[in-house]
């Protein structure tokens, strides 16, 4: 999920927390659970230093570790026992509960959007992703706004938000059944042989479509159950020395580790060659913005590299750096 929705499931969690005693007859347990549910809930995105480092590091570490079940609780207890230093009369378990709680639905949502997480860590370097929900879900952000406003009106917050997470969870339930509703349909209506995905989009009833086979890659949308195709890649790869030489860039290396759906292209060019990898699962006007680019003289050797968002060819060639006389021009 993305920050705005974390911070404000932090504070939804702060209103649900009124059903312990320990916080509701506690003005300053309340207010310290409010500030640890609102930490807790955006904490495992506290990897963000990574990109002191640059993107490519960022890239390969969000939610890695920082989502892993070990680190869950690593992050209560670092929040707890920063907030017990300065309120230190505090009930110190039932803080605790509260804040680990937000840590583990900080993690257990990113598991139902597209991008996932490697929860699974140190066993598994698998990208967890049930692909249910986008990185930002109106019905969810909607939700609790309803369940703020309302208290402005005196309904009790912990009722009011065990309403709102119970439909939360019931929507993430529909959302789940309807991906693989959608799924079974889309297999029996493209008949292919292949690994099959399905991305959300905030519309329920439009799936963005990835469908990998032996030889080709497809990608479209389905709409209201009517499939539209974008694009088609061959899987039979040329040029592999320059993929090769390429990929040894730890940009690239970085890039890739971030992500299951990254599809390779060469391209020539006056200076040389253009690799480039782009990830199918994020499609925008006809392009797909997240890419690693390596450019490669004539011999096969790295000139300049970046990974990152990229949404017209003029920024990234201000982002490789290449010389006047280097310049790539649009094939």
């Amino acid at each position: 999920m993305d920050t705005l929705t974390h911070t404000t499931m932090g504070l939804g969690l702060a209103c649900l927390a009124h059903l312990d005693p320990h916080v509701s007859t506690s003005s300053e347990m309340a207010l310290t659970v409010t500030f640890a549910t609102v930490i807790g809930s955006n904490a495992p995105d506290f990897d963000i230093v990574y990109k002191i480092k640059g993107n490519s590091s960022y890239y390969r570490n969000h939610r890695g570790s920082s989502h892993s079940i070990f680190v869950i609780p690593l992050w209560a207890f670092a929040i707890t026992g920063i907030l017990t230093s300065f309120s230190p009369s505090i009930n110190t378990v039932h803080l605790f509960t509260w804040t680990l709680l937000a840590v583990i639905l900080h993690v257990f949502f990113d598991l139902f959007n597209v991008y996932g997480t490697q929860a699974a860590r140190p066993f598994s370097k698998k990208w967890i992703s049930f692909n249910c929900i986008p990185l930002f879900d109106p019905f969810i952000f909607v939700l609790h706004i309803i369940g703020f406003a309302l208290l402005f009106v005196g309904f009790h917050p912990e009722y009011t938000f065990s309403v709102v997470y119970l439909m939360i969870f019931g929507y993430l339930l529909e959302r789940l059944s309807s991906y693989n509703r959608t799924l079974a349909w889309l297999k029996n209506e493209v008949n292919l042989d292949g690994k099959y995905t399905l991305i959300p989009t905030v519309r329920w009833w439009k799936w963005d479509v990835i469908v990998d086979t032996e030889n080709m890659i497809y990608t479209g949308t389905i709409n209201y159950k009517k499939v539209e195709w974008h694009d088609a890649f061959s899987k039979q790869m040329k040029n592999e020395n320059l993929i090769e030489n390429a990929s040894k860039d730890q940009k690239v290396q970085d890039y890739l580790a971030s992500t299951d759906y990254a599809y390779t292209q060469v391209t020539e060019k006056d200076y040389g060659y253009e690799v480039r990898w782009f990830d199918l699962r994020f499609r925008n006007k006809q392009t797909y913005p997240y890419i690693a680019v390596v450019s490669l003289n004539q011999e096969g050797n790295i000139l300049s590299s970046y990974t990152g968002w990229i949404y017209e060819n003029k920024t990234l060639y201000k982002k490789l750096q290449l010389s006047n006389h280097q310049k790539m021009l649009p094939s």
